[in-house]
């Protein structure tokens, strides 16, 4: 085969190549379906953006309610992402975005389609963005969720009551239920203490309410100590430092480096009212549940914040339930790095529990060395005391740190009367008084009476005087109950006293006998008492207190709203607040909320108004008989004129005070201008 026959197969062979490729790729396009041109996206952006400046971060208001988050701390939060390459910005969504959606979900629990629609996303992106920010999160753990200090508490240090006593302890450890949702195969396991399906999440707390450590994930039906026991043995779980242990509840048991309260001993803070200890075991536990409260805060302010862990039912596979409350942890941590805010319990305001056992399987098994070091504590304890009690003979440990006084009738009055001043002075007492009132109180008692009297034991004495005004207060609300008010006096007829006094002789003082102290009482508690009158119960019918009210003209935005009267504004997305008259939204005050008082005082001074114009109205006494003592005038004339007088009161007042002269020309006067026909109407001609 010569050359040019090879050249010819190689052309041909090459023409093929290029022909077939030509048709491959055209039947390709052929079967490419056309480009998809999407609307413009500024526009949809705009509006994205418009809604995160009005209704997420307009303010620090708005920003805590839809991203239990002050805007500079959420900022804060964002850009600590974005400098950590752990989120990053988008075409169409910014780290502040991907952020806010995450919050807002786990703020309020809020379903992905919701999300979805307020954020004007599609699904998929809420779901995408919710599990990157998650992962973000949790690689801050290392960072945000730091060992305890080594250093003694602050908390703890120079407390006379706690130091040197506990010096050695770095927090506490308890264990909380959050609801979980699972399959029903596994329902089983997850169903402990509680009625439905709970995940057993085990935290350690600093006196700071850090978190320290955390185990999520175990199920319900686990006791608290096999939980601790599996977060000893992890690699990196919990470790106690050389020397310190941890506060535990009695289910833990003791062991080294954790210390539970003595069993079978008063513990609880609601179990003490004002009976002081009584023996070294119940000062131990009086002293050691002051302490330990400080996780049960951490929980109920993580779970206030947080309510897709306030017993609200999760829709994420469990998995991811575990990561969300590890999660939820890391941002609490976040923020009370920055300051305490509103979702942050206050430890004077936090209500005192009532302790569950973790569930029946029994308590865990006591170690020696730690029980000798409890009864070692709390021996020391009692004999310090002891001691104190012996140089100072009045303080007495109670329920607050306080002590006992027998207060007498004339020092009982002193107090209240001094507290009525300081309401009277303006003090708003809706949370209690401050330390510095009880102080300020006490040393003017003391100046007085010539005492050692503590604010501590005033809070104690505030307290019992309180529970007084509750009792009348509910006294007051008996069906067959009269009120005496000149002599604050709850009065029952004999046959329902007898009756009542029967089943309820501690209500005996307090009825048919004169209330000493009660306008004080009424001044000083009376806004602050919790009522009934609020309460309602599933038969009865709901939203029959409110009506919406709109008012027909705008309200005027720069005006300031009267006393008592609150002003909110209602915006929709979408619309614009300029263009919209807005809404005022009318608040029903009742008596206990201090506008009763006021509105009583207002109808008093109107009753008298109105009496006053109504006696100011009637005719003077007399008028008649002194007009008919007018000569030259007939009858039918003085009768003509007086009826004139007393269709006009004014006149007939003024009338009534002239002279003998001057009344004869006013009738005169009259009777030429209405009867000028009769010659009466000149007398003096």
């Amino acid at each position: 085969m010569d050359n040019r026959t090879k050249m010819l197969i190689y052309a041909a062979a090459s023409y093929m190549l290029i022909s077939m490729m030509a048709v491959v790729v055209e039947s390709r396009k052929r079967k490419r379906r056309e480009h998809i041109t999407y609307g413009p996206m500024f526009d949809r952006d705009r509006m994205r953006i418009e809604y995160l400046d009005n209704k997420i971060w307009k303010n620090d208001t708005i920003c805590i309610n839809m991203l239990r988050l002050r805007r500079e701390p959420f900022f804060r939060f964002c850009k600590l992402l974005r400098d950590r390459q752990l989120l990053q910005d988008t075409i169409h969504m910014c780290v502040e975005q991907q952020v806010a959606m995450f919050l807002n979900t786990v703020g309020h629990n809020l379903r992905n389609r919701l999300v979805a629609t307020n954020f004007n996303r599609s699904g998929e992106t809420v779901s995408r963005y919710f599990n990157l920010v998650l992962h973000a999160i949790g690689e801050l753990r290392n960072e945000l969720i730091r060992k305890p200090s080594m250093e003694t508490p602050t908390k703890i240090q120079g407390n006379y009551r706690r130091d040197p006593y506990f010096q050695d302890c770095v927090g506490a450890i308890d264990g909380t239920h959050i609801r979980a949702s699972v399959t029903k195969a596994m329902e089983p396991a997850f169903c402990g203490r509680k009625s439905h399906a709970s995940q057993n999440v085990m935290a350690a707390v600093d006196f700071d309410l850090r978190f320290t450590y955390v185990l999520a994930g175990w199920e319900g039906a686990a006791h608290d100590a096999l939980v601790l026991r599996d977060a000893l043995e992890r690699p990196n779980g919990l470790r106690v430092p050389q020397g310190k242990y941890y506060l535990v509840d009695a289910g833990y048991g003791a062991k080294p480096g954790f210390l539970p309260p003595f069993r079978g001993v008063r513990y609880h803070l609601n179990e003490w009212g004002n009976n002081p200890v009584q023996n070294e075991n119940e000062l131990f536990n009086l002293r050691h549940s002051s302490l330990r409260v400080t996780v049960e805060r951490a929980f109920g302010s993580l779970k206030r914040r947080f309510k897709i862990l306030d017993d609200a039912t999760p829709f994420f596979r469990f998995p991811a339930q575990v990561d969300i409350v590890v999660a939820c942890c890391i941002i609490h941590n976040w923020v009370l790095g920055d300051e305490i805010d509103e979702y942050i319990i206050p430890e004077d305001e936090w209500p005192p529990n009532i302790n569950y056992a973790s569930s029946s399987s029994g308590q865990a098994q006591e170690h020696a060395y730690m029980v000798n070091f409890r009864q070692g504590i709390a021996n020391q304890m009692w004999q310090a005391r002891e001691n104190y009690i012996a140089n100072n003979e009045m303080d007495v440990e109670g329920s607050k740190g306080g002590g006992q006084v027998c207060w007498t009738p004339p020092m009982s009055s002193f107090m209240l009367n001094h507290l009525f001043n300081f309401v009277a002075g303006g003090v708003r007492t809706s949370h209690g008084f401050k330390t510095v009132h009880l102080n300020a109180c006490a040393k003017a008692f003391n100046d007085h009476f010539k005492t050692t009297v503590t604010g501590a034991q005033v809070y104690n004495h505030n307290r019992t005087w309180k529970r007084k005004c509750q009792r009348i207060a509910k006294l007051k609300k008996l069906s067959a109950a009269l009120w005496n008010e000149d002599k604050c006096m709850v009065v029952l007829d004999h046959e329902h006293y007898t009756g009542h006094i029967k089943d309820n002789k501690g209500d005996e003082p307090y009825l048919n006998k004169t209330l000493e102290h009660y306008n004080e009482m009424v001044t000083i508690y009376g806004n602050g008492m919790a009522t009934r009158d609020y309460a309602k119960g599933s038969s009865e019918p709901l939203a029959t207190d409110f009506v919406d009210v709109e008012d027909d003209e705008p309200a005027d935005v720069n005006a300031t709203p009267p006393p008592n009267e609150e002003v909110t504004h209602s915006y929709n997305v979408g619309e614009s607040s300029a263009s919209r008259p807005s809404k005022r939204t009318k608040t029903t005050q009742y008596e206990e909320q201090g506008l009763g008082p006021t509105l009583v005082a207002v109808g008093e001074k109107l009753a008298v108004a109105i009496e006053k114009n109504v006696s100011n109205d009637n005719t003077p006494e007399g008028l008649w008989d002194n007009m008919k003592t007018l000569p030259t005038f007939g009858r039918d004339f003085l009768a003509h004129y007086y009826a004139y007088l007393v269709e006009n009161p004014r006149i007939a007042r003024a009338f009534h005070t002239l002279d003998h002269d001057e009344k004869m020309v006013w009738v005169a006067r009259y009777v030429r201008n209405n009867i000028p026909s009769h010659p009466e109407a000149n007398p003096h001609e």
